[in-house]
């Protein structure tokens, strides 16, 4: 039987899609492997994808499997970074590790979301901050004033002090760290937004679209949002390393994720212990996927930007 019309527009509709999908795909590759700086970014960040995506394959060991005659042992066969204080596998911790931060967010211990703890936690200050710069940019008057004042004031308290208070406030979970990772990302997004949307909405496009009576909302979320994205996914990659960065600081200090959940922060904190005792290793290893994924992000981020900026 011969497709229909509908059928075959439906069909042309589909492979149009996935072709501008691929199109799209190959045009950022390109423009990631044009630079050096975001190329060596996006094999580290890759890296880590790809441990946290596939942490069975990568170690028979779980992250909570205990191995009692072997604590503190330094790398070896069995175990080639070395065990922590309870003799776990350390390469198994930081791989599980990984998917929490990278793949999955434990909402408690029967559900899990995917999309990691530090993406959730920028994506949610994305979200608040993209709306409030938008609204206060566009609007501007008294509404712009409010808004801005209020994101002044969080912003004159120390990062890791707001931090602090959030987590304290609500318990140690990783539900509590989107949202704390949410609140102190949203004002910084919010003026990157605005200062955006000032910009963009003096253009003849906007202009154009306010002659034709569209509404507010559309000319903001339709307009000058989709013209204002490079910046935001720029500032977003680095906001992401900076949510890592704060994770393994409160994990450190006893506020992330609750034991014994594979936390690099607070695998460092217990660590440290043993470092004087010649068991560097439970420490080292998590300090280093921490600046390593933070690094790889930072240079990924400053690689597109330069990238973007030369073609502008």
């Amino acid at each position: 039987m011969a497709p229909t019309a509908e059928q075959a527009s439906q069909t042309q509709s589909g492979s149009r899609s996935g072709l501008l999908f691929f199109r799209g795909l190959r045009q950022v590759f390109s423009l990631i492997f044009s630079s050096r700086t975001a190329t060596v970014g996006f094999f580290i960040v890759a890296f880590w994808v790809l441990a946290a995506l596939f942490a069975p394959l990568w170690t028979p060991y779980s992250p909570t499997y205990q191995d009692w005659k072997a604590p503190n042992q330094g790398p070896s066969a069995a175990h080639p970074l070395g065990t922590d204080e309870l003799g776990r596998d350390l390469w198994a911790r930081l791989v599980y590790g990984a998917r929490i931060v990278l793949v999955v967010l434990p909402v408690s211990q029967q559900v899990w979301l995917p999309g990691g703890t530090a993406l959730w936690g920028v994506a949610a200050s994305l979200v608040i901050g993209a709306f409030l710069g938008l609204v206060s940019g566009y609007k501007g008057g008294w509404m712009d004033e409010v808004v801005m004042r209020l994101l002044d004031a969080m912003m004159a308290v120390p990062v890791i002090l707001l931090y602090l208070i959030f987590v304290a406030a609500m318990g140690a979970s990783a539900v509590n760290v989107v949202l704390a990772i949410a609140i102190v990302g949203t004002p910084g997004i919010a003026r990157l937004v605005r200062g955006l949307t000032l910009d963009i909405r003096t253009r003849d496009y906007v202009r154009a679209a306010e002659t034709r009576g569209e509404s507010p909302w559309y000319v903001m979320f339709v307009e000058i949002l989709p013209n204002a994205k490079g910046p935001i996914i720029i500032d977003a990659m680095l906001r992401v390393g900076y949510a890592i960065f704060a994770m393994g600081t409160l994990g450190f200090l006893g506020l992330g994720l609750p034991p014994p959940s594979p936390d690099w922060g607070s695998m460092v904190a217990k660590g440290r212990e043993f470092i004087l005792a010649g068991s560097p290793w439970a420490a080292l290893w998590p300090s280093l996927s921490i600046a390593s994924l933070v690094v790889g992000l930072n240079l990924l981020a400053d690689g597109l930007r330069e990238e973007t900026m030369r073609y502008q």
